[in-house]
């Protein structure tokens, strides 16, 4: 893990009805990845500044993520419920951030940077998803131990902050068991999950994220912390 410190900037202002949400989503996510923070509004959301963090807000149900550029590395956490949910998720994982743990205090996810492993693609979906995946390859009914699938940890502690060989999943007392080396993850079928499959030429696009034609990733160069993928 590389962590440089934020670099805050005086925030813009801009205030325009013409301004659709998903573009003032896009342009909150845009200041959170720089470290800029930015005054928008519209009919419906807008964004407000607030002691080293960034809150995007609805109109109707209030808060919706809240994005710390005080702290390395760099986090948002976004409410699953509300109603712009997929638009700001899509987001975020456009600039590889993804939701790498859960608030304990709330049910609000925390996404931060992940940059995708020259060998792997990433994926973000619901446990269940991956469970398919993993039902589909024989990995719930097979022993031995699938080198080419990993899970992001979001577990106990000793299960947290790294990625783990996925070993299989199984279900238990209505949830879903995630097994690694060392242990297990339990989650609900519809917790998101962050997980890499290694791919077979190692330049295909992690799912969820964007490169342009040279591969690259859309970060800036202000970008403050990241994680690298690494077993």
């Amino acid at each position: 893990m590389v962590l440089t410190h934020p670099n805050l900037t005086m925030p813009s202002h801009n205030s325009d009805d013409s301004l659709s949400d998903s573009e003032l989503i896009q342009t909150f996510v845009e200041g959170f990845v720089q470290g800029r923070p930015v005054l928008l509004s519209n009919a419906n959301l807008r964004t407000e500044p607030l002691f080293g963090s960034m809150q995007l807000i609805d109109n109707k149900e209030g808060v919706i993520s809240t994005a710390n550029m005080k702290q390395a590395p760099i986090s948002a956490k976004i409410r699953p419920i509300s109603a712009y949910w997929n638009v700001l998720h899509d987001a975020m994982t456009g600039q590889s951030f993804y939701p790498l743990a859960k608030s304990e205090q709330s049910d609000c996810y925390i996404y931060r940077y992940c940059p995708p492993s020259e060998n792997h693609e990433m994926h973000c979906t619901t446990a269940k998803e991956l469970w398919r995946v993993c039902w589909g390859r024989g990995y719930s009914v097979r022993s031995g131990i699938p080198l080419d699938l990993l899970v992001w940890g979001q577990g106990p502690t000793s299960h947290r902050e790294k990625w783990h060989s996925l070993r299989g999943m199984e279900c238990e007392n209505g949830q879903l068991v995630i097994k690694v080396l060392g242990g297990a993850i339990r989650v609900s079928s519809q917790d998101l999950v962050v997980w890499a499959r290694q791919g077979s030429n190692g330049r295909t696009a992690p799912s969820g994220s964007y490169q342009d034609r040279e591969g690259r990733s859309p970060l800036r160069s202000g970008m403050r912390g990241y994680l690298r993928l690494r077993n």
